[in-house]
């Protein structure tokens, strides 16, 4: 089974067939553990956490959270739309596809050299060698210059019931932050102009195994963690609802998911697209 992130009723509802609880148990729940963690001054995280987290171990049952819902936000080029698996940065700047086609066609081209991409622009190699210059920073990273920390996966989101009102999914309306620090960094414009033209914002949905998904701020958590972790930051939005009024709320707390640094995101678990526009996000 998975706990179902794309509104507060498919959340709460997920909640209570995976612990076989009531919705009066549930919210009686998160309105003790909120009492405990406020006081005059702040809402102490770590206790709302430990306390969730032990109702949510009295009650698991005999269920298996055995997948987890990935939402990919993305600027699409529409040559790519029939495309549905998701690749890695490394994959698209070094095999022919949409993505390497379309930086071609503008004479910007990436070469491997021992794990690591060299930037071309007609035909002449960028160096990344100075890192106190604008933009180099960024494009080390996202070109695997930092052995061992290589910034090259594929990520998403967990919840989709607030996710046009994060700041970053703003943000990508525009190009993808890759395209944009390119373009910028190379002083051609029509790279990021071309981009925008030529593509569509979309958010795309899997339904991946649990085991694959790591969680940005601890990629190291056991498979038991992560199950308990998806159930506790579901809670969590829960409470946000139940203690707030949903127009003010906002998605800054969405847990980011990826895949590792080489691993592509499979078609057979796509779920859905949804193209994302302008009046969404607002």
């Amino acid at each position: 089974m998975f706990i179902d992130t794309h509104s507060k009723d498919t959340m709460e509802k997920s909640i209570i067939e995976y612990l076989t609880i009531t919705k009066d148990e549930l919210y009686n729940a998160i309105e003790k553990a909120s009492i405990s963690a406020c006081n005059d001054k702040w809402f102490n995280g770590d206790i709302f956490d430990n306390l969730i987290n032990d109702f949510i171990t009295q009650h698991i049952s005999d269920k298996q959270i055995d997948k987890i819902l990935f939402f990919h936000l993305g600027r699409r080029l529409n040559s790519a739309a029939h495309i549905v698996c998701g690749n890695t940065l490394f994959d698209l700047l070094t095999t022919k596809n949409e993505f390497s086609n379309f930086l071609a066609q503008h004479k910007v081209y990436f070469e491997n050299n021992n794990g690591h991409l060299d930037l071309y622009y007609n035909d002449n190699k960028k160096s990344l060698d100075n890192t106190y210059e604008a933009h180099i920073p960024y494009l080390r990273s996202r070109l695997g210059y930092n052995s061992g920390r290589e910034d090259y996966c594929f990520n998403g989101f967990a919840f989709k019931d607030l996710l046009y009102k994060n700041s970053y999914a703003r943000k990508l309306e525009d190009v993808p932050e890759f395209i944009g620090v390119l373009a910028t960094f190379l002083k051609d414009r029509t790279i990021g102009s071309d981009y925008y033209e030529q593509s569509t914002y979309y958010c795309y949905e899997y339904l991946i195994p649990i085991e694959i998904a790591l969680f940005d701020d601890n990629e190291k958590m056991s498979l038991s963690d992560k199950k308990i972790y998806i159930v506790n930051q579901v809670i969590h939005r829960l409470h946000d609802y139940y203690y707030s009024n949903s127009k003010y709320m906002y998605d800054d707390d969405n847990p980011i998911l990826r895949l590792g640094d080489f691993c592509t995101m499979d078609a057979k678990y796509y779920v859905a697209k949804e193209i994302i526009t302008t009046e969404m996000l607002r």
